[in-house]
């Protein structure tokens, strides 16, 4: 059997950071078979991605893996606990023998002591949590003070501890991150973060800044995406923000995946107000709600996403590219079990089998009718029904 090495990732877009961690992956484990598992068209921070997710999946397939999935929506647009689940289950469900992450420490010890830590919270410590959080304090910060452990986990390793505390298979590989830290707008070591690159591309728009920080093929595949319109950023869902807020009132905002609590009617309250993106969740930000909570409530208040639809969810894999040794994987583990989780490549007919996965994946043709729409592409070419998975 093939040995698999499987990475959780968002590649928005990718860049050099992300070779290195590819390329030191494969090295540590000597992996047959790569596996990206990544976000659509929206990302986990709750922002539109640059580029879809059918060029993004080109970019990692052009950089070597042998094939790239999609997480769903309603996991992949979600705190670090959703979406490191949806992506640890489905590359152990293809066979992923390991699962490589970026850190800041690589210390890997400490983080399956924190990741047990997590795992097994006490009825007393999740009371603790949860009163805390009720005073004001962000969970994240709730679960540090409650653990005790005031280590100064980087955003790597944080994401990090919430993917061993879903691994049940695969072994972890951490890779010491290099360069620009997650987030930092600096350049170090001939490396960038992906923010930097997206703020420059929104900024700039022309490849002259960025050229030097992602490899050839990323970048041959930003112009063609930008030919005939401009990059997507934030800024670009106000309007359709603006208009679904308009339309329902504080309380129907308050059933909102993530705006419980009073958050929605706060969001009722502010709209009128903000005549930017940025203000609208300079508004609703608090020590309470974190940015990146902030912005994905936008997103699922967008897409109409209630807790149930979360809670309710199911896994599945999702195809969006291949080279033939992916393909030769897909096509052993169907001859065997088959993956642990469905596989939808044409979604009227695999939905006909999989009856149940019909909310989790409606959410996933919403999510790409109103990305295209804010693109200005046709709906009907770019949608779920139409698309193909990429050969390369």
């Amino acid at each position: 059997m093939p040995k698999v090495l499987g990475i959780i990732a968002e590649y928005e877009p990718f860049h050099l950071g992300h070779e290195y961690h590819l390329k030191e992956a494969l090295k540590k484990t000597e992996a047959d078979v790569a596996i990206a598992a990544i976000s659509g068209n929206f990302t986990q921070r709750g922002e539109p991605a640059i580029v879809d997710k059918w060029a993004r999946a080109e970019m990692a397939l052009k950089a070597g893996f042998d094939l790239v999935v999609e997480m769903p929506f309603i996991f992949a647009c979600n705190n670090a606990g959703y979406f490191a689940q949806s992506g640890v289950s489905i590359l152990e469900a293809l066979g992923a023998d390991y699962i490589a992450f970026g850190s800041e420490t690589a210390d890997v010890e400490a983080l399956l002591e924190a990741a047990d830590a997590r795992k097994n919270l006490s009825d007393e410590q999740i009371q603790e949590i949860k009163g805390l959080v009720k005073e004001g304090v962000s969970y994240p910060r709730a679960l540090t003070m409650v653990l005790g452990d005031e280590k100064a986990y980087g955003p790597n390793d944080n994401l990090a501890v919430e993917y061993l505390r879903h691994m049940e298979t695969a072994k972890p590989v951490p890779i010491l991150r290099k360069g620009a830290g997650h987030g930092d707008l600096l350049e170090e070591e001939g490396l960038a973060s992906a923010t930097m690159i997206r703020k420059d591309l929104l900024k700039y728009g022309d490849m002259a800044r960025v050229k030097g920080l992602i490899p050839e093929d990323t970048a041959e595949i930003l112009v063609r995406e930008r030919a005939g319109h401009e990059y997507v950023g934030p800024e670009d869902m106000l309007p359709f923000i603006m208009a679904r807020v308009a339309s329902l009132d504080g309380a129907e905002l308050d059933e909102i995946y993530g705006a419980e609590e009073g958050l929605g009617r706060k969001l009722k309250e502010e709209f009128r107000y903000a005549d930017s993106y940025e203000k609208l969740v300079e508004a609703l930000k608090s020590k309470r709600y974190t940015r990146t909570r902030i912005q994905r409530v936008l997103i699922h208040t967008l897409m109409n996403t209630r807790r149930e639809d979360v809670l309710e969810g199911r896994n599945y894999i999702r195809v969006l590219g291949f080279r033939e040794k992916g393909a030769e994987h897909l096509k052993n583990l169907k001859k065997q079990d088959g993956p642990g989780l469905p596989v939808i490549d044409n979604i009227k007919k695999d939905l006909s089998i999989h009856p149940e996965l019909k909310t989790t994946v409606s959410f996933d043709i919403k999510a790409s009718d109103m990305y295209n729409t804010m693109f200005g592409r046709d709906l009907y070419l770019n949608s779920e029904y139409v698309k193909k998975p990429l050969k390369l």
